[in-house]
């Protein structure tokens, strides 16, 4: 049996919430911890050392996502995703995180991009495809052997 993924989610909508961290337990991962804000985030990131965050890139109070994950990158081991419906916003890089789904998403988008991202963190690289509705940072791709080309049009 393979080990859970520890994750953490930074969203502070209690709805996208609630729903996220159901989905990723049904999936027989361990929700180490959620938070609504910048800070909140940086310190359940520090404190439970998670494999990998959903982040949303705007939070509660106005504070920023894009900052938390910002301060979360000290945290050792941990891949960030971030979640937003102002993709074309981010840059190509992704500031840093390593990959973004879009909002609106369904549990159909996540029920398919959590066992590649799992493949990602744990056994890279994944020997599954990537599903639509998730968007790969070129230096994430680079790290765990990825090339564009094995994507071919399915990057979005």
């Amino acid at each position: 049996m393979r080990e859970p993924l520890r994750i953490l989610i930074v969203e502070d909508e209690a709805l996208i919430l609630m729903q996220l961290e159901m989905l990723f337990e049904d999936a027989g991962h361990e929700v180490v911890g959620t938070a609504v804000s910048q800070d909140e985030a940086v310190a359940l990131a520090v404190e439970t050392k998670p494999d990998i965050a959903f982040v949303d890139v705007r939070l509660k109070g106005g504070s920023s996502g894009i900052e938390a994950a910002r301060a979360m990158r000290a945290v050792d081991g941990l891949t960030i995703v971030f979640m937003t419906a102002n993709v074309r916003l981010l840059p190509d890089d992704l500031d840093g995180a390593a990959a973004v789904i879009p909002k609106p998403f369904s549990e159909k988008v996540f029920g398919a991009a959590l066992p590649f991202l799992e493949e990602c963190v744990r056994t890279p690289p994944p020997g599954i495809v990537k599903p639509p509705g998730i968007r790969l940072a070129p230096w994430f791709m680079e790290r765990i052997g990825l090339r564009d080309a094995e994507f071919g049009a399915a990057l979005p």
